[in-house]
């Protein structure tokens, strides 16, 4: 894989918060304010993964049952029953079958973003995986084609509140919330901005929500049926990331 995007951001005061987490809130990126978390999950024994509820629940319910140092609202899901759109794979469980091509994928402290076949079970493939999309950044290039992806609801092409999720060349995590409405290609060129060479959209608009260190940077205005969070690794031996089924 090829990197070579230079870092370049205006107005960034990170806060420590825990080890290889920090934080930024209010940046102003390419005209945008921007919320937005780092994340280095190699080394400080973080991991990264998507919690699912059935039938959904409030951000903050999501907050205090599983207490992680960062969490960013998760894939679409339809209003009515909650199901999740994509695919969710939590602890080597494939526990969600969607129809969504793009997925971060976690593998011990690794994270990635690919596309992955819609028919596959992914139980006992991969440790942790969360599909929604569309796709916004390819090894530094911005890639957003979401109708080549399967997306045909329009109000998706239209400037937004975006919930994203990118990856940098050194394997750092980077959740953000871009609060001013942006398109999609725009939310692309923010995301490189703050080094990411691989992104992808998350749920937006009034599902968007962002949480670190204690602090709601953004809260969703309805339930969700998915968080992507950051824990640390011995919360995983004492949470169960699933509920509600």
């Amino acid at each position: 894989m090829r990197f070579g995007v230079c870092f370049a951001i205006l107005m960034l005061a990170l806060t420590e918060v825990r080890g290889q987490v920090s934080y930024t809130y209010g940046a102003k990126v390419l005209g945008a304010k921007v919320h937005f978390v780092i994340v280095n999950p190699i080394g400080d024994n973080l991991r990264i993964t998507p919690a699912y509820f059935a039938g959904g629940l409030p951000f903050d319910a999501f907050i205090a049952l599983y207490r992680p140092l960062v969490a960013i609202n998760g894939t679409f899901f339809n209003p009515k029953t909650k199901r999740p759109v994509g695919d969710i794979v939590i602890e080597g469980t494939h526990l969600n079958r969607g129809k969504l091509r793009t997925a971060l994928v976690v593998e011990g402290p690794f994270v990635f973003i690919t596309t992955i076949p819609t028919s596959m079970n992914f139980t006992g493939r991969v440790e942790s995986l969360l599909a929604c999309g569309p796709r916004l950044l390819t090894d530094g290039r911005i890639t957003v084609y979401p109708a080549a992806e399967g997306f045909r609801d329009r109000r998706l092409f239209r400037p937004a509140r975006r919930s994203v999720v990118g990856i940098t060349r050194y394997g750092k995590v980077v959740f953000a919330v871009i609060v001013t409405p942006v398109t999609l290609t725009k939310a692309a060129k923010i995301m490189r901005s703050l080094g990411c060479v691989d992104a992808m959209n998350l749920d937006g608009g009034g599902s968007s929500g962002l949480y670190c260190a204690g602090k709601f940077f953004v809260k969703p205005n309805r339930k969700l049926s998915t968080v992507l969070m950051v824990l640390p690794a011995k919360n995983l031996q004492t949470v169960g990331l699933t509920g509600g089924q």
